[in-house]
């Protein structure tokens, strides 16, 4: 067992670390931003009028992308459904915004493909998954992205002996807060939520972490950095986190001891 210490708080008798990928393993700001225009031009050329609503639908605005906007945090088939909304708002009926938002979606993948190719690692990464593993931690990857993204970076960034599982979202499991997919996570290394710690940079990792054993909030992976503000749900009741929680704005402020 692995006590894992951060910021004077303790969490005890840990068998595993759940990762998020982008924002807390990997820089993606650039990637999406390219990505979220890219979208936005080729729905306009089908859509005139609708550019800014698209924008403004990925979380990207005067250029800048929000760490908690649809296309940072949101899965694939959540940012079809939201600039699909956007494109019903401009007045595309709802079939063909589907459609529309689906296939430019597609081409703005193959525009800016290979992902891995554009995600560098964040700082610091490396060197920590080293320790995770020196400390026979079981590591798992938990991500909204696709499980073939996944999959990719691992290889693109030679991670392979770093990760236990990949765990992204599919059909079977569509979302990463739903609770079954942290169970699905854990049952594919033996271990149950509470044997193991989050470590991600948006309230949707935290709200995976509903049933883990502690979250800790990445702060270091956007320009500028985010604050614990940043990750802790507004809408959960009283504004409280419901799991111990812990934040840093480097890895080297995690220790762990056995």
């Amino acid at each position: 067992m692995v006590t894992v210490l951060c910021n004077g708080k303790r969490f005890s008798n840990i068998e595993a670390i759940f990762l998020d990928k982008d924002g807390t393993l990997a820089d993606v700001a650039t990637y999406l931003k390219q990505l979220g225009t890219t979208q936005a031009t080729l729905m306009e050329q089908l859509l005139p009028g609708s550019h800014e609503l698209i924008l403004k639908a990925l979380g990207i605005h005067a250029g800048d992308l929000s760490p908690s906007g649809l296309l940072a945090v949101g899965s694939r088939q959540e940012t079809i459904l939201g600039t699909a909304a956007a494109a019903a708002i401009a007045g595309c009926p709802w079939i063909s915004a589907v459609d529309v938002a689906t296939t430019t979606l597609a081409t703005a993948d193959q525009h800016c493909s290979p992902k891995a190719a554009y995600t560098p690692l964040l700082p610091g990464v490396k060197q920590f998954l080293q320790r995770l593993k020196q400390a026979n931690l079981k590591v798992i990857m938990v991500s909204a992205d696709a499980q073939e993204n996944l999959e990719q970076f691992v290889q693109q960034h030679q991670l392979q002996p770093y990760f236990d599982h990949l765990q992204g979202v599919s059909q079977r499991h569509p979302t990463k807060t739903a609770p079954e997919f942290l169970t699905a996570a854990c049952h594919a290394v033996g271990v149950t939520p509470r044997q193991g710690v989050v470590i991600g940079d948006a309230a949707s990792d935290l709200r995976m972490a509903a049933s883990a054993r502690g979250f800790i909030g990445y702060l270091g992976g956007w320009q500028p950095r985010l604050s614990a503000t940043d990750i802790i749900d507004s809408n959960s009741s009283n504004h409280q986190p419901s799991v111990d929680c812990e934040f840093v704005t480097e890895f080297s402020q995690i220790a762990l001891t056995v």
